[in-house]
């Protein structure tokens, strides 16, 4: 039975950020330990907000003085569950699609690969911004729960036909196998096959494809808060210190997509506002990666052993074949003749 120690380990680390973040408004201020300003005995102003990194705030604080670990720890949850979501739902959509192409309608893939070609070469980060861009500046008008839908249908559209081809081209592998096609030549139906034959291999392959799609989806999320657009909308009282109207928008779940967007042109005055955010999304991703990785070493691995197991099957049905030593003979008998 192989190990998947750096799974187990890597999701015990997932589970327990995700559980601090849940956990915040048990242990954590309502308010991020915030501080605008630093004051004089006389009350004379002698800093103001963001503050770098000290004892007192850890990793600093942003602009409105909110310290940055805090708010990283309470948007842990939206990240994650945001990313766990949008990837259940596009290998489910389209892992669904791609099994019904390849058994009941091949003639469909054609279209299918026809029709989504064009985002093989366009950037995921462009259709992004596309389609959420109505959600810019809407947030005021519309339910916050209608907001969070729309980006996580667009965010969970944007990768179904990726999805859907590689489900569709490892089914047909599977189907070309040759205890497939000695199932069809005995008579046995499509939905047999699927459950008897192809299931447990969809099984590992469907984990294996979650595990990728969470790293895309991560990394999506990551690029469309550099550009600007924050998943789960806007706070209505915006950034301290930007008087002109509008105010600067600030997000209002404290994801970290959103944390990059509300702090992005604060880069050059605090760059920790920056880094730690994207520290998280770098962590959770060098996590999932890792996973990843064992995933399809132990999956193409156990693939590699059964084909070793076949190929011992075949040798008794090998040694029935001439050697080199019976051509050998043969030669002498003739030799013989001929003499």
């Amino acid at each position: 039975m192989r190990e998947y120690k750096k799974t187990i380990i890597g999701s015990a680390i997932l589970l327990l950020l995700l559980a601090a973040s849940f956990l915040y408004p048990a242990y954590g201020p309502a308010d991020f330990n915030k501080q605008i300003f630093v004051k004089d005995e006389q009350g004379n102003i002698l800093d103001k907000a963001p503050f770098p990194p000290s004892e007192k705030h850890i990793l600093g604080t942003d602009r409105n003085g909110q310290d940055m670990h805090l708010l990283f720890l309470y948007g842990a949850k939206f990240t994650l569950i945001i990313a766990f979501v949008v990837s259940s739902f596009r290998v489910l959509v389209g892992g669904v699609v791609g099994l019904f192409m390849s058994l009941w309608a091949p003639y469909l893939k054609s279209y299918f690969k026809d029709f989504f070609i064009t985002m093989r070469y366009i950037p995921l980060i462009f259709l992004g911004i596309v389609l959420m861009g109505p959600t810019i500046g809407a947030v005021t008008d519309l339910p916050l729960a209608s907001v969070v839908s729309f980006q996580v249908l667009m965010l969970v559209f944007i990768g179904i036909p990726t999805v859907t081809i590689f489900a569709s081209e490892i089914t047909e592998q599977l189907l070309a196998q040759s205890f497939v096609q000695s199932s069809y030549l005995m008579g046995a139906s499509k939905f047999h096959i699927f459950r008897r034959q192809l299931m447990p291999y969809i099984r590992s392959y469907g984990i294996l494809l979650f595990v990728q799609q969470l790293l895309s989806t991560l990394q999506l999320t990551m690029h469309l808060g550099i550009f600007g657009l924050f998943l789960g909308g806007q706070a209505v009282g915006g950034i301290f210190g930007y008087l002109e109207p509008p105010p600067k928008p600030a997000s209002l779940s404290m994801e970290w997509a959103g944390l990059i967007a509300q702090n992005f042109n604060d880069f050059n005055m605090a760059p920790w506002t920056i880094f730690v955010p994207i520290g998280g999304f770098f962590i959770v991703i060098f996590i999932v990666n890792m996973m990843k990785k064992e995933l399809e070493e132990n999956i193409f691995g156990e693939q590699l052993s059964k084909v070793s197991r076949k190929k011992k099957l075949d040798i008794p049905k090998a040694s029935l074949l001439p050697t080199k030593g019976g051509f050998e003979f043969v030669n002498k008998q003739q030799s013989r003749i001929e003499g």
